[in-house]
């Protein structure tokens, strides 16, 4: 698979690949970030080992992805990142997503690079019929994001989470591959 082209934004591109090893502590320190965590279903003061963990053991039907911006002095920064896993059994036709954005980089087309990114994995190499994720309610800049991509709210998880002090409902948001009819069973 060929790499998507890296798009100028502001005054860096942002170019998409897959997570090292040495990615680890960026993540960690992204998700530790109080706008990103708050979206996220994560909770305050990860320990660190876990996130190094979860980098260093992906599964086979897993697929991770980071967002470099990279500026014309060559200096990298990751931005963003994209957990992608495939169904297993009866729902191997279909996958799961989770993202984050730095705040630092939020609005600035991270999301929609490892969005894209994704997306083409799963329609053009993988084939999948459904992709779908849980989105909270309230994250309006996120559910746009998805929009774009084609995705719909299919359903209301009422009180999904308990999130800073209170309980917060979710979507399930779903779409199909473009390629395939709505319309099918496969």
């Amino acid at each position: 698979m060929s790499n998507p082209p890296a798009r100028k934004v502001h005054d860096f591109t942002i170019s998409v690949r897959a997570t090292r090893l040495d990615d680890w502590q960026a993540l960690y320190h992204m998700r530790e970030e109080a706008a990103v965590r708050y979206n996220v279903l994560a909770m305050p003061y990860e320990n660190p080992e876990n996130v190094r963990e979860r980098v260093s053991h992906q599964s086979a039907n897993t697929y991770s992805l980071v967002a470099e911006a990279i500026w014309p002095d060559g200096k990298c920064q990751i931005a963003g990142n994209l957990g992608f896993s495939i169904g297993k059994l009866a729902e191997a036709h279909s996958g799961g997503f989770g993202i984050q954005v730095s705040t630092e980089f939020q609005g600035m087309g991270v999301g929609s690079a490892l969005m894209a990114a994704m997306c083409e994995i799963a329609d053009r190499w993988l084939d999948l019929h459904r992709i779908e994720l849980e989105v909270f309610s309230d994250n309006q800049a996120g559910m746009a994001l998805y929009k774009k991509f084609g995705f719909e709210i299919e359903a209301t998880m009422r009180r999904y989470a308990f999130r800073d002090g209170a309980y917060t409902d979710a979507y399930i948001m779903g779409r199909i591959n473009p390629h395939h009819g709505r319309g099918s069973n496969l």
